[in-house]
């Protein structure tokens, strides 16, 4: 406090040629400077009016440091909002490398949410691809299936002829002599005619 009246004051032991009475001069303009300084902000204070600004001037810092605290509030993760909305989407099978790819990007909710879509889009595809591709098969194995229980009940029921003659094949007829064959020959047309031989 001594410091702060003496801002100014020189030190006698410094300048020796200094007066006192300037010093008291100084000391006492400095204290009446304070003073009024005082009284003002006395005065003030008593004001009513001053008192509404300063109320006043209270309210808003005390809006302003709430909108500052609700501002410096972190917002909530986007994969947490998404998650609100369709829990355990990517806790599915398969769906874990999206979501270690959608962790690497700065996404909002909306372009996770296309990029959920678009995951529920080619899964359905790819089932419905391969339900397709099934049914494709089973046609063909039915259709496999049919034509070898043909070819079985014709080489079970075509062993003889209706003359009680033997159904011959193409190895037996390829490895007959030629004697055999015209031996034959009239047995191997009439069965060739009737679609014996296989």
């Amino acid at each position: 406090m001594q410091n702060q009246l003496f801002n100014g004051i020189s030190s006698p032991a410094v300048t020796p040629e200094i007066n006192y009475q300037n010093i008291i001069t100084q000391l006492l303009m400095t204290l009446a400077a304070k003073a009024q300084k005082e009284q003002l902000v006395q005065q003030l204070s008593n004001n009513k009016q001053i008192q509404q600004l300063i109320s006043a001037c209270n309210e808003t810092n005390k809006v302003n440091s709430n909108d500052a605290a609700q501002v410096k509030e972190p917002a909530e993760n986007p994969l947490d909002l998404f998650n609100k909305d369709k829990p355990g989407f990517f806790e599915q099978s398969g769906r874990e490398a999206v979501l270690n790819y959608i962790k690497n990007f700065d996404m909002d909710k909306d372009e996770i949410t296309k990029i959920a879509d678009l995951v529920e889009v080619l899964e359905n595809s790819a089932i419905e691809s391969y339900l397709k591709k099934s049914a494709h098969d089973k046609t063909l194995n039915d259709e496999n299936s049919a034509a070898k229980s043909k070819l079985t009940s014709y080489a079970q029921d075509a062993k003889f002829d209706s003359n009680n003659n033997k159904v011959f094949t193409r190895e037996e007829i390829g490895k007959m002599s030629g004697d055999e064959f015209v031996k034959n020959e009239k047995l191997i047309m009439e069965q060739v005619r009737q679609g014996l031989i296989k």
